[in-house]
């Protein structure tokens, strides 16, 4: 990753963080059956650090930050794109997370990001 960016916009009331890191997996989750990235963005309690049966310290990758910006916020949209995979995935929570719109995944050939 090379490029953080955060765009706040006060006439929109709009915040956009942007990196160009390794782009989110679009995949099906094996168990959850939901598209990694909505799980990430859209679901508590996620992160395979909360496996309690082992010992180890890390910081918060995917953890209540990004959900929590989404559980208060009138609009949270998620875009990632991975090259690894070909795919552009984007979705929208509304309403404090109360409408969830089906994510549209779109194929995609550049360089990975996520906003």
């Amino acid at each position: 990753m090379s490029c953080i960016r955060i765009d706040i916009n006060s006439v929109d009331n709009e915040i956009s963080i942007y990196n160009n890191g390794r782009g989110i997996p679009v995949v099906i989750h094996k168990e959850e059956k939901l598209y990694v990235p909505s799980l990430i963005f859209g679901h508590l309690l996620t992160s395979s650090n909360y496996n309690d049966t082992e010992k180890k310290v890390v910081g918060g990758r995917n953890g209540y930050g990004a959900k929590l910006c989404n559980i208060f916020s009138t609009m949270f949209k998620i875009e990632t794109s991975s090259r690894e995979y070909n795919n552009l995935f984007t979705q929208v929570w509304k309403d404090n997370m109360k409408v969830t719109e089906e994510p549209i995944i779109r194929q995609a050939k550049g360089e990975d990001f996520t906003r």
